[in-house]
């Protein structure tokens, strides 16, 4: 049985590492790239790491939003001495104003539920996602229950099961500004004695195109006979738009796969981008309009 979960963490590694690699750079050099930044609606504090996290005497919850369509990942800490249990059948992600779990059981969900389920999961979990369901795989099929984790002591555990942005096919990411959005200049991150104009709108929790929440169900007691929920809420505040060579930035080198490894000053985690239809970006709208 190790042997099967190790041989499926090794698989699996390497199926990360390679998607890892490639990601590191844009899709498309000459496009453009929007960044959303996120805001919290409680104004939490940001971590030494700079994320969004809620701390009490038990536990240290962050948020991890930064990736391509972003991505609703915690991170939860269990800052006791005892074990803490997360519920995340009973955890929920709400997003168009429907809840769904962190991880649903499919035959349990509202057409409404399946509906968003389908539209906003990841394609790839996080890695100790990935640990988890090796380990179910090995473990054959049971009758389906609550998936609760167990945190140890001074232990984390990580979760990303679902987009901030759908990734749907045929569907353009992002939003399409207006040609007259402000805008300013700055110096090109990577091409020499060149300015970057960044297009620029802010919004509020009331005319945001993203607002989520994202609820967690944790018990130091592995039965939750008494349990916590953990209920933060975020929407985008701004999005700024690119070009795509000054969003990802200076070549710092290469993997040993040869893919180009760039420096993506615009990276945090209370953050994330899209790329583009380029036929959506203020500058082309700008030169159709002429």
């Amino acid at each position: 049985m190790k042997k099967i979960v190790k041989v499926l963490s090794l698989i699996g590694l390497s199926v990360f590492v390679a998607a890892s690699a490639q990601s590191q750079d844009v899709n498309n050099s000459r496009g453009y790239v929007q960044v959303f930044d996120i805001a919290s609606e409680s104004n939490l504090s940001l971590n030494e790491y700079k994320q969004y996290h809620f701390e009490n005497d038990m536990v240290d919850v962050s948020y991890l939003f930064w990736s391509s369509y972003g991505k609703m990942q915690v991170k939860v800490e269990n800052k006791a001495q005892t074990p803490l249990y997360v519920n995340w059948s009973k955890s929920t992600f709400t997003v168009e104003g429907v809840e769904i779990p962190m991880t649903p059981d499919e035959s349990k969900l509202t057409d409404a539920q399946y509906k968003i389920y389908q539209k906003y999961k990841a394609s790839e979990p996080t890695l100790t996602d990935m640990d988890y369901e090796w380990q179910k795989i090995t473990m054959g099929r049971e009758e389906k229950k609550d998936e609760i984790s167990e945190v140890l002591s001074k232990s984390t555990y990580t979760k990303g099961n679902y987009y901030l942005m759908p990734r749907e096919r045929n569907t353009d990411a992002g939003v399409v500004l207006d040609t007259a959005v402000a805008s300013y200049v700055e110096k090109h991150n990577s091409v020499k004695k060149q300015n970057a104009t960044i297009y620029k709108k802010e919004y509020s929790k009331d005319n945001s195109p993203l607002v989520f929440t994202c609820k967690l169900v944790v018990s130091t007691d592995k039965n939750f006979s008494t349990s916590t929920e953990i209920v933060e809420k975020f929407y985008i505040s701004s999005v700024r738009e690119m070009d795509a060579k000054h969003f990802r930035g200076k070549r710092i080198g290469q993997t040993p796969e040869g893919y180009g490894v760039y420096k993506f000053p615009e990276r945090k985690s209370t953050a994330f981008y899209v790329e583009i239809n380029p036929r959506n970006s203020v500058e082309f709208n700008k030169r159709f309009a002429r």
